[in-house]
């Protein structure tokens, strides 16, 4: 009888166990569900009218590629969890005032639109600051709409800094390839 008691005890505490495992698991399994992607790729950006030593209105028109190579793109990656997305890309014009030394402080939604058929929308944050001997912009905020909905978005663009005989011509720079990385993990 004893020893009945004892089984009886420990199958109730490896049940429990196992619930307990199972618990712990689910904060993991969620995660995986919601997906997180890493990408690297280019963002070939041209202005115009050029960026110069001035600050004026500027058209950024922005070829953002993730992992597709192309002519402005030379090479990439993505490294996707819950998603069948490998490569993304997305076109975007804005008019913002701009020149070669400013410090860019600027909000927007940005869309992506992945080889998995499905898109990414995402409310952000960007600056723009001068780093060394690179130019790099960051963009944070969340996705608002599409895959990847309610998750955390970091994305960097970084290029060499703009000559300073280019800014100060009356054409200026007229475009820019930013080395770019995206991440889209949960909060």
């Amino acid at each position: 009888m004893i020893g009945k008691k004892r089984l009886t005890t420990l199958v109730g505490l490896v049940v429990l166990a196992l619930g307990d495992i199972a618990l712990a698991s689910a904060p993991v399994h969620a995660a995986a569900e919601a997906g997180t992607i890493l990408c690297t790729g280019w963002s070939y950006t041209t202005y115009s009218p050029g960026l110069t030593n001035s600050v004026r209105p500027t058209t950024v028109t922005v070829a953002g590629r993730l992992n597709t190579i192309d002519e402005h793109s030379p090479t990439g990656s993505c490294l996707a969890l819950g998603s069948h997305a490998t490569a993304g890309q997305r076109n975007v014009t804005a008019l913002l005032n701009l020149s070669c030394n400013a410090v860019l402080t600027e909000t927007g939604t940005e869309t992506i639109d992945w080889n998995d058929g499905r898109s990414t929308s995402f409310d952000f944050t960007a600056t723009a600051a001068h780093i060394g001997s690179n130019t790099v912009l960051t963009e944070t905020g969340s996705v608002t709409s599409g895959e990847f909905l309610g998750e955390k978005v970091v994305e960097t663009f970084t290029a060499p800094s703009l000559s300073v005989t280019d800014c100060a011509t009356e054409t200026g720079v007229t475009s820019l390839d930013y080395a770019t990385v995206l991440t889209i993990v949960p909060l």
